[in-house]
């Protein structure tokens, strides 16, 4: 474990901001794109701007990785600690928020109608069709635990280079199977084809669809200088590429040689191009503003309650979309914006007291020295 390594780590503070951010926007407009009748405005501007937004869940990926590996790089691991630390602070809210789920899709309380549903979310996500990501990070956390000693000795930039076209060629492989369809083949004749077509369909719950920016975010933690003196170095070319690529993306759903649907696929080839540029051109930036005093402050604590604006703000979507916003006689951008602002502080409130450690310290906030919140806030 490297003696340095003391105090927050402030670099990706506004990563970890922005990355709600784009999850929140896009979650907004998907509604407003497939209500225009009712909340008519410029279709083809939500439409991009969702198109453009959905890497979010990259972010997340690429920073889980290098905290991962920032934190433990070289260090004798307590696994029984880490999971422990897991299951409180991720597997345990999730449980609470599946069930919360489930019974409020269902509409019930009773336990025998809610158990196979509940256990049939819990296992894939799929509550509210959003909690993935949860069972996705416990994967890229399982996955450090077998690889750990192994990607500390064996990943350098070849390593990186090979897997960037391994993961470009899993898609290509995907587009010509599934998008194209070059080939017939009845998925359904034996259980191997029909393994390989739901690697497909619901490949994005699955870590191999990401191994390239898991990887990626592993090498920024375990060469954390190195890694910052390149994205300084080659940010105006990360900034070129990802306009370039972005342009790109966005001409090819107005010229109409991909469809709404296919321009929403993220495992295409440009747009992994377009996310790791972006990524690149954002890393200088996100570090700046992390270490600016008061608005690096801010970030860390906004960016600590990620957990709770991932988890709660389908619910919240969801009652403003029923309930409140047909009875405002607002504008479609104003009622984008008032969702957007409204969402985090609703979803914070409900969040922390659904917290079992909420309620066993009787809702008062635990106290804890300035000193060792400092070194805590962002270990992985």
């Amino acid at each position: 474990m490297n003696t340095n390594r003391k105090g927050t780590f402030q670099d990706l503070n506004a990563l970890f901001v922005f990355g709600a951010c784009t999850v929140l926007i896009i979650h907004i407009l998907g509604f407003f794109v497939e209500n225009q009748t009712d909340y008519p405005w410029n279709g083809d501007f939500e439409a991009i701007s969702l198109i453009l937004l959905r890497f979010g869940r990259s972010l997340f990926i690429f920073a889980t990785g290098m905290l991962l590996f920032y934190w433990h790089q070289k260090k004798q691991m307590d696994w029984a600690a880490f999971w422990r630390k897991r299951w409180r602070v991720i597997v345990l809210p999730y449980m609470i928020w599946t069930a919360i789920f489930t019974g409020f899709q269902l509409q019930t309380i009773n336990p025998v109608e809610l158990a196979g549903p509940f256990f049939h979310s819990l296992f894939t996500g799929s509550s509210f069709y959003h909690l993935y990501y949860i069972p996705l990070y416990l994967q890229l956390n399982l996955l450090f635990f077998l690889t750990k000693p192994w990607i500390e000795r064996y990943l350098s930039l070849k390593m990186l280079g090979v897997l960037f076209l391994g993961q470009i060629g899993l898609y290509m492989l995907y587009q010509a199977l599934f998008v194209d369809s070059l080939w017939a083949i009845d998925w359904s004749a034996n259980a191997f084809l029909g393994l390989i077509q739901h690697s497909y369909v619901a490949g994005q719950n699955y870590f191999y669809m990401y191994i390239f920016t898991f990887a990626l975010g592993a090498y920024a933690g375990l060469h954390v200088e190195e890694w910052r003196a390149w994205t300084t170095r080659f940010r105006l070319v990360a900034y070129v590429v990802t306009i370039g690529s972005g342009a790109v993306i966005m001409a090819q759903y107005l010229h109409g040689s991909k469809s709404y649907a296919e321009s929403l696929n993220i495992f295409d080839p440009l747009y992994l191009i377009y996310t790791v540029s972006f990524l690149v051109a954002f890393y200088s930036l996100s570090r700046y503003l992390g270490s600016l005093p008061t608005l690096g402050a801010w970030l860390s604590r906004l960016a600590k309650q990620n957990m709770a604006i991932y988890i709660v703000h389908p619910l919240i979507l969801f009652l403003l979309e029923s309930y409140v916003i047909f009875r405002l006689d607002w504008s479609t951008p104003i009622l984008m914006l008032a969702m957007f602002v409204i969402t985090p502080p609703l979803c914070i409130f409900l969040y922390e007291h659904t917290l079992i450690s909420h309620w066993t310290r009787g809702g008062r906030p635990k106290q804890k020295s300035k000193a060792v919140y400092r070194v805590e806030a962002h270990k992985a």
